[in-house]
């Protein structure tokens, strides 16, 4: 097959329908993730070969409908209407056949060349679902395919399909509506868009195919403008816009119902009725395997406690399955790294610094970034597993009712789910909630969510102080935020946030065994995202770090003024403010970590092994100088598990980076960005100070918890201010 230029394949349906699944089968591991130009929507491409031809395929955002009210579904629209791409392999849940026909039929009216590929085969078959998949070819107008996406299928036989296709694009049938609506639907189509006033750049641009012409210029123009698209609606001059809207009231008197109701209406008139006909039950009823596990999985009193044993499981198999491949990767890299890089560089007579800096700095710097790829593996893996067989949309519905208590819809769930891989693509997220209000209040509690960043500092300091309970400390710490974020969404509910949430519908996909295809490769990215990104961080700032520690300044904290390194000297400048939770004046290099972990977390790691391997060094160390252990000197530093403990509860709530506060900027505006700021120092101090308190309780205490009273106390009021001053200006 021969085509005059590289042909662009965009893959639209509905979430959790298969469509990363048949994405990753065309295109392996050429794929790249990026944003949509001029939004946060997450844009995957990837490309693959075929008959000798490149085909470029463009993953879309999963979605419900093109209609324009989310940033997903603008993204997706846009994309279709203004890059026109080749072929559209619309993927369609075959269980759930008219939920998702919706789609199909708007990106129908939209006059684009559809393939359909109906997936979720078996679990059809298993509730008794049997599709005459010609006859629902013949009412749609193109191609219908049917496969089983969760398990291995020939993803050659889809590129053949895809190719026939595109040789011979399918003209989708045009839907009917009633024939009063039909009847204002053409005075707006044939009277008013033919005169153009409607402005569409997009409409100026050269058509991939006349198909897109036939139906899209003016009756999909004509159809959101009946449903009230803004977008459409200010594009039209002021005598147009009385016309359509004279129109649109002739059409809801006809039928007593607002006019974007009417279109929806009809629409699913035309999907029950096809529905119908091409779908036959071969047993009566309609609960299915998916229905009986849910039974357990979402009742009221046993939902909740299988989602943390689920999650603990998780940390469960992390700690304990990564405990003996941890230490075969340190024993390898450290024998590579540092040991054979330090006795080339002594042969090569190499000073001591460079010696440090190459096999110790560097070297260690590996070893740890090494140290971390197993736990992080299991618990991508655990993930991608819980995703892939449908529970996590469980997880979402069982969150719902604890959501809707501090004041969000249980759909904000998932953006603070996918705070437990990266803070910023969680944000991102929040675009899909509907309301401005529901998306910055949701924005907000997302640093509470343990970071792929915090984790490995997790790791590092629980295999140190609680070898043997290092699964169940890393769990409490993520327990410990997940109950601090809904403490903070009770606090903004009751005084910022005092509107309600919207409302929360989603859809729950069957399950499904996960295959080991989209295991491996949903691990994969998400693995490589992260150790190049703390890869390069912790190899960067251990380097800064070590240049920092040879530049040497009068200490001004010392009586005699000796010399001591920059970051000596910022540690002991802020050790001070940390010594209510059990940071000592010796201890200055985990205030230094602290300090490294505003631009990213993972590099608190990187800090603490620079420092701490050796943090008295200076130019004139001498080569033969006996250093401590790492981990002892760690233990040491901190003076037993309390202090250690109180600073990872300070970890746990400290100010998110500096990537996380400049998204916040970005999407909803600098003074949330500097709330968040402060009010998380503040809260991770207050919080971390109580503890160590608490724990280590003299009569000096009192007067260190009666601060934290008082912080406490000036946040609150200061919310109330905040939140009364939004009430005023609303």
């Amino acid at each position: 097959m021969t085509l005059n230029k590289r042909p662009v394949i965009a893959v639209a349906g509905n979430p959790n329908v298969g469509k990363t699944t048949l994405f990753n089968a065309l295109t392996g591991s050429r794929q790249t993730v990026g944003n949509w130009p001029g939004v946060t929507v997450e844009h995957k491409s990837g490309s693959y070969v075929y008959d000798g031809t490149t085909y470029e395929v463009i993953d879309l955002p999963g979605i419900y409908s093109l209609s324009g009210g989310t940033p997903d579904e603008l993204v997706a629209r846009n994309y279709i209407l203004n890059e026109k791409p080749d072929l559209i392999v619309n993927i369609v849940d075959a269980s759930n056949l008219e939920r998702n026909l919706y789609l199909t039929v708007q990106l129908m009216e939209l006059g684009a060349p559809i393939l359909m590929c109906l997936s979720m085969k078996d679990i059809a078959e298993r509730n008794g679902l049997k599709i005459d998949l010609k006859h629902l070819s013949e009412h749609l107008g193109f191609p219908v395919e049917s496969y089983t996406l969760n398990k291995r299928f020939h993803a050659d036989v889809l590129k053949h399909k895809i190719q026939d296709a595109l040789a011979a694009p399918p003209i989708p049938n045009q839907i009917s509506y009633d024939e009063i609506v039909e009847v204002h639907l053409d005075k707006i189509w044939q009277g008013i868009l033919s005169q153009n006033n409607v402005i569409d750049s997009a409409l100026d641009k050269p058509l991939a195919t006349d198909l897109y012409w036939q139906v899209q210029k003016t009756r999909w123009q004509a159809l959101k403008l009946i449903e009230g698209d803004k977008e459409y609606l200010l594009q039209l001059s002021e005598d147009a816009r009385l016309e359509v809207e004279k129109e649109i009231k002739a059409i809801e008197k006809h039928r007593g119902q607002a006019a974007p109701n009417v279109i929806a209406d009809d629409r699913y008139g035309f999907i029950r009725g096809l529905v119908k006909e091409v779908v036959k039950r071969e047993r009566p009823g309609n609960f299915t395997f998916s229905d009986a596990v849910d039974k357990v999985l979402l009742s009221g009193w046993m939902g909740l406690p299988i989602f943390f044993f689920v999650m603990y499981l998780v940390f469960l198999v992390a700690v304990k399955a990564s405990a003996p491949v941890i230490g075969w990767i340190e024993s390898g890299l450290g024998w590579l790294f540092i040991d054979q890089v330090g006795a080339l560089l002594q042969m090569a007579h190499a000073p001591y610094w460079l010696q440090y800096l190459l096999s110790n700095a560097l070297g260690g710097g590996i070893v740890t970034i090494g140290s971390f790829i197993p736990p992080i593996s299991f618990i991508y893996v655990s993930l991608s597993i819980l995703e892939d067989s449908g529970y996590m949309a469980r997880a979402a519905f069982i969150a719902d009712k604890y959501m809707r208590r501090i004041g969000l819809p249980g759909k904000a769930f998932i953006p603070l789910l996918v705070g437990f891989g990266c803070t910023v693509p969680a944000i991102m997220a929040t675009r899909t909630l509907e309301k401005p209000r529901d998306r910055v209040f949701a924005s907000l509690l997302t640093p509470f969510m343990t970071c792929g960043g915090k984790l490995p500092v997790y790791t590092f300091l629980a295999m140190i102080f609680f070898p043997r309970r290092a699964d169940i400390v890393i769990f409490g710490l993520y327990l410990f935020g997940i109950v601090m974020a809904m403490g903070t969404g009770l606090l903004l509910k009751k005084t910022i946030f005092k509107t309600e949430p919207g409302n929360f519908v989603m859809e729950l996909p069957p399950y499904h065994v996960p295959t080991f295809n989209a295991i491996t490769l949903h691990t994969w990215f998400r693995l490589k995202d992260f150790i190049l990104r703390a890869g390069k961080t912790i190899l960067l700032v251990i380097i800064v770090i070590n240049i920092l520690q040879i530049i040497m300044l009068p200490n001004f904290f010392s009586p005699q003024r000796e010399k001591t390194s920059v970051l000596e000297l910022a540690g002991h400048a802020i050790t001070p403010v940390l010594k209510p939770i059990g940071i000592q004046r010796d201890n200055w290099p985990s205030s230094v970590a602290l300090i490294t972990g505003l631009f990213a977390k993972e590099a608190i790691v990187g800090t603490m092994q620079s420092l701490y391997s050796e943090s008295e060094m200076s130019m004139e160390m001498s080569e033969t100088k006996e250093n401590k252990p790492l981990k002892l000197n760690i233990q040491e530093r901190f003076g037993g598990w309390k202090a250690a403990l109180a600073y990872l509860l300070f970890i746990v709530l400290y100010s998110p980076c500096a990537a996380t506060l400049t998204i916040l900027f970005k999407e909803h505006g600098i003074q949330w960005s500097i709330f968040t700021f402060f009010y998380l120092n503040i809260l991770a101090w207050v919080i971390a100070m109580v503890f160590y308190q608490i724990a280590t309780f003299s009569l000096s205490s009192l007067y260190w918890l009666a601060i934290g009273l008082v912080f406490l106390s000036i946040i609150y009021w200061n919310l109330r201010i905040i939140g009364n001053r939004n009430e005023s200006t609303t």
